[in-house]
């Protein structure tokens, strides 16, 4: 089984490339929020976790396109300059970013209904 599944995914490196992706989505925002929500609940930890997340690919993005790509230089790279190598980084930056906020806005509401619920009861 070993064998059959190695020479799987070394043979067409597209289809490892996305299994390898979703593996690690899967990890990385699956354990997250479980951990999150067994603490928190549902819904406050999926807020929370999808501020992290977004919050942590403008971090990421930002990163990439002040200091990559390191090793060739950028005009050596299929012919593309500088500013085209850093156009997918930047539009993950701006989608990240909105994504970002979005969540944010969603947490303020959250807590805005979690005070009004308080205050009914008291």
């Amino acid at each position: 089984m070993r064998e059959i599944m190695r020479s799987l995914l070394s043979s067409n490196l597209l289809v490892t490339g996305i299994i390898m992706f979703i593996g690690s989505l899967i990890v990385f925002a699956g354990s997250t929020f479980l951990l999150n929500a067994t603490n928190l609940g549902k819904r406050l930890g999926f807020l929370i976790t999808g501020a992290a997340i977004f919050g942590w690919g403008v971090i990421n993005s930002i990163f990439f396109i002040l200091y990559a790509p390191r090793g060739p230089a950028p005009a050596s790279i299929d012919g593309l300059n500088a500013f085209e190598i850093r156009i997918l980084p930047i539009t993950f930056l701006i989608g990240s970013s909105i994504l970002f906020v979005m969540f944010l806005l969603a947490l303020n509401r959250f807590e805005q209904e979690q005070l009004e619920m308080d205050n009914q009861d008291s």
